[in-house]
């Protein structure tokens, strides 16, 4: 099958799933370029994997961080077989390449050069055409002034109209190469903008690569189930665990085959790694984009808007804290946590207004009421005491669990329903409390 490599520019690069990667980048993914550096054969068998405790990475993104939603793109397919009698889904396939050699070579009996025959003509040497570099159409931007950007002008000259900005290591898509009097120029598409920019600020080919890998966010996509993560990159090494379908990962590396991916904390707050084979986990690249005029100027009246509510939240939940005694502070704890609903989730995150992964919400809610708890949800449900899922009052905290492992922990606000920082597509909102079993429930209030 063949396996894409794909650069997204990324509107809200939160840190890896996303406001912040520079102050102008918009939300929205869009998809700049497809790369496809390889062809690999993918071995599919059945297997039947337990879930595993890595929910609360919140990698879409990436966490990362916490970037936007990206676009799943030509993931390869296959699942590792069992553990007898199979191999990892990462095999080798010196075998298959070694058969493959050996069916192609032919005896060496006729050496005679089918040139000097009679009536014969001597067929013309194939030539072998380089391919192309996957970045040849790729440009990332290079400015280096004390700005931080670029205008995107709607001609090749440095009198066209202004139509939007490009910020440094940005990803834009080349278009055409324009000679004019002052230099060459490209059009470029990037974002919602098209338009010109001089060549001499942007990195292309084999030099936009290296910088991709600097700069660009990447992440790899599981597309089939019972993947089995190992300590080192081989297949001989211990496996620590199995990835799921539909999980996403940030890259840490690319190794001799396999990938690091970052899977989260332990309960200790220790960061967990593994590799994984990497022919079968869809590997791209994250980079922020141009930006219109216009989408500049509404970012603005909106990070406006959001430092208002912001302020206003936290007047608000003051007042609230100074006029309730403590028999209300269950009620101001879920009023002060209300207040940042469609705030953005960002995997990793710890701001309450520019973006939070779940545990990091809760933390942050309970801090401004003087509670301190820890970071990460299975730590969570170790601080207080527990409560019977069925008595939980308004301020508790509900956590959920994956075959007993918990991944991830929300504010209870009564009426069965819960606050919390669901994922990059939903952001900070309110939901039932059943939107699947809650593991337990635990109260940290007093």
């Amino acid at each position: 099958m063949s396996r894409t490599r794909k650069l997204i520019a990324a509107g809200c690069l939160c840190a890896a799933m996303t406001i912040g990667s520079t102050a102008y980048a918009m939300p929205g993914a869009t998809s700049l370029v497809t790369v496809t550096p390889k062809t690999t054969a993918a071995a599919s068998s059945n297997i039947t994997e337990e879930k595993q405790d890595i929910k609360e990475t919140g990698a879409v993104a990436g966490g990362a961080a916490a970037l936007t939603v990206a676009s799943k793109v030509s993931v390869a397919t296959g699942t590792s077989g069992n553990d007898t009698g199979s191999t990892d889904k990462g095999q080798n396939s010196k075998d298959i390449k070694n058969t493959s050699d050996a069916s192609q070579s032919q005896p060496a009996e006729n050496t005679t050069n089918a040139a000097d025959q009679p009536g014969t003509e001597a067929e013309p040497e194939t030539v072998p055409v380089a391919e192309p570099s996957p970045y040849a159409d790729v440009a990332v931007s290079r400015v280096g002034n004390d700005e931080d950007y670029v205008n995107i002008r709607d001609a090749a000259s440095t009198e066209g109209e202004i139509v939007g900005k490009i910020y440094n290591n940005s990803a834009a898509t080349i278009e055409e190469t324009v000679e004019a009097e002052d230099g060459t120029w490209y059009k470029i598409h990037s974002g919602s903008v098209d338009g010109y920019i001089k060549a001499d600020y942007f990195v292309t080919g084999d030099e936009a690569e290296a910088l991709a890998i600097q700069i660009g966010k990447m992440f790899g996509y599981v597309e089939e189930g019972g993947l089995r993560v190992r300590t080192e990159p081989n297949t001989e090494s211990e496996v620590i665990t199995k990835l799921y379908s539909g999980e996403t990962y940030t890259v840490l590396e690319e190794k001799d085959g396999f990938v690091k991916l970052s899977l989260g904390d332990d309960e200790n707050g220790e960061a967990i790694t593994g590799y994984v084979a990497e022919q079968y986990v869809d590997v791209y690249v994250k980079f922020d984009k141009a930006i219109s005029l216009e989408e500049e100027k509404a970012k603005i009246e909106e990070e406006k808007r959001r430092a208002a509510e912001a302020q206003a939240a936290e007047e608000a939940a003051k007042k609230a804290e100074a006029a309730e005694a403590q028999s209300s502070t269950r009620s101001a704890v879920v009023a002060y946590a209300k207040q940042f609903i469609g705030n953005p989730y960002v995997w990793g995150g710890s701001s309450l207004t520019n973006g939070t992964d779940c545990s990091g919400f809760t933390k942050g809610v309970m801090a401004h009421f003087g509670v301190s708890i820890s970071r990460t949800s299975r730590s969570q449900a170790g601080d207080g005491y527990q409560v019977s899922v069925n008595s939980v009052e308004p301020g508790d905290l509900i956590f959920y669990a994956s075959g007993g492992s918990i991944y991830h922990v929300a504010i209870y606000i009564g009426g069965g329903k819960i606050v919390h920082a669901i994922d990059e597509a939903h952001g900070i909102g309110i939901s039932s409390m059943y939107f699947t079993t809650p593991y337990c429930a635990v109260d940290v209030l007093g």
